[in-house]
């Protein structure tokens, strides 16, 4: 059905260093594969070539032949293409046309001419499928990042295609709604549909798939099948550059003290129309001098949370005590916190990495220079000192954002899913400067999903539930194991 033969991509002018070398790969109908490896191996690349991305919007020079039912999708227009294959990309707001939920779903169908009352149809069966029939009327910019990426699935599956790309779709879905996506994708493949998924998160796709490609340097180092991969062991997968492919990890991080207290009073605050407050905090103590793991299941007001935490919301009520200083409004807060958010495209400004990392220091200069320095080497990003922020990778912009907080020198450092799009080697790389924020004295807040990076660094659990915060526990076995049941909807 799909056919590579002997392709090279590389994108603008740039062919002395092509993305994808001389690659080869026969896809039979009906085949479900995971495609993984490190961040900038070359994973988003190969989709482009199957959906026509790379030649049409990407100004990609390729050699070799890209085949679809012996077609060369290299001079297919556009059209004929999307009939054929769907893609989910890796930002969902990338691919939102409309501004509510129904209206983007019935988008792609109604392009391709299908009868209004089929439209309705599939958007019935579709949203059942999904879990979101309660969010058909919502607006699409109100909802959270994980039922974002949850409705872009969606909409792609409605126009019926007989190839699926999906570009890390779990990348923004709590446990429960990856379930759910595992559960679709599992249905595709008893439809006969072809799938393939860029992923660094495997364990929901392990037991499902028929191959797994491991791509190193644009090359597909390892073809393997779904059962070969069902052998590797945690030590092979490390080799591989490959995220553990276990639902619960096993906690790693060394314990540490605690050098003061932050405490939250009657935090409280309620977004416009909303007739209940959307967070309300009467009185919590949370330790300085560690990370903390700020879990909750999709809408549970995760976000919400820090937003008020770190000043953001300017209507927020409620008072915030570092070292018994009182920080008494938003505007204070702000001045002594900072947050990277979930999508970092918000808080890249400059025209360089360089520019964007240091907007919150005085310059790169002196002790500035050396800290700069150090924080881009750490964070992989030496080399992309001088690049535009929007010309990298998801993951890339992703630490480029991070390197921003680490320079900033505030007090409350909140990382908003700061691995989502982070293969294993970079995680490790976000982890241990999460670590050393937290032995500089720093009150560190991660809101994740990624319980790999949980097991790997959190010495405290805080759960999110309506706005409530519910639980707070030391981050061990037992503790991480009730969150992932938890955050699965197995357990209250």
């Amino acid at each position: 059905m799909i056919k590579l033969h002997d392709v090279s991509l590389s994108y603008g002018q740039n062919t002395a260093e092509p993305v994808l070398h001389h690659v080869n790969l026969t896809v039979a109908k009906g085949e479900l594969i995971l495609v993984c490896g490190e961040s900038g191996c070359g994973k988003s690349s190969l989709l482009r070539l199957i959906n026509g991305v790379a030649h049409t919007f990407c100004d990609a020079q390729i050699s070799g032949e890209v085949l679809l039912d012996d077609e060369d999708i290299t001079h297919a227009h556009p059209h004929d293409i999307a009939e054929r294959v769907g893609s989910v990309f890796q930002n969902p707001k990338s691919q939102f046309f409309t501004l509510e939920v129904a209206s983007e779903l019935a988008f792609g169908c109604e392009n391709l001419g299908v009868a209004p009352n089929e439209i309705r149809q599939r958007i019935g069966e579709l949203s059942a499928d999904f879990g979101m029939v309660h969010l058909l009327d919502r607006h699409l910019f109100t909802l959270s990042g994980g039922q974002k990426q949850k409705i872009a699935c969606a909409s792609v599956a409605a126009m019926h295609p007989q190839v699926l790309l999906l570009d890390e779709p779990s990348s923004n879905l709590d446990l429960a709604a990856v379930d759910e996506l595992r559960r679709i994708v599992a249905q595709w493949k008893t439809q006969g549909r072809t799938v393939l998924i860029a992923e660094h998160r495997l364990s929901y796709l392990v037991d499902i798939v028929d191959r797994v490609l491991v791509m190193q340097d644009g090359q597909i180092a390892h073809d393997l099948s779904g059962s070969e991969f069902r052998t590797l062991d945690k030590a092979e997968l490390y080799r591989m550059g490959l995220r553990s492919a276990q639902q619960v990890p096993e906690v790693t991080r060394e314990p540490r003290p605690s050098s003061g207290t932050m405490v939250l009073k009657k935090l409280q605050f309620t977004y416009p129309k909303a007739t209940e407050p959307s967070l309300s905090i009467s009185h919590t103590e949370l330790p300085q001098g560690q990370v903390i793991g700020v879990v909750g299941r999709n809408g549970a007001g995760k976000s919400t949370f820090v937003r008020v935490l770190t000043g953001l919301e300017s209507k927020a009520t409620g008072v915030v005590d570092i070292n018994n200083r009182s920080l008494s409004g938003p505007r204070q807060r702000l001045r002594q916190s900072y947050l990277v958010m979930q999508d970092v495209n918000h808080q890249l400004f400059g025209e360089s990495v360089e520019s964007d990392v240091i907007i919150g220091t005085s310059g790169p200069d002196g002790k500035n220079e050396a800290r700069l320095t150090e924080v881009l080497g750490a964070l992989d990003l030496a080399d992309k000192r001088a690049r535009h922020p929007m010309s990298l990778s998801g993951g890339e912009r992703q630490r480029v954002a991070i390197a921003s907080a680490v320079l900033s020198e505030r007090e409350v450092i909140v990382f908003d899913e700061p691995t989502s799009g982070l293969d294993l080697c970079r995680m490790h790389r976000v982890a241990h400067l999460l670590d050393a924020l937290a032995r500089q004295g720093k009150t560190v807040l991660v809101v994740t999903h990624d319980m790999e990076l949980v097991a790997r660094c959190c010495d405290l659990l805080l759960r999110v539930e309506k706005g409530r915060l519910t639980a707070c526990e030391p981050c061990d076995d037992l503790a991480l194991a009730r969150t992932v049941r938890y955050l699965r909807g197995r357990d209250s």
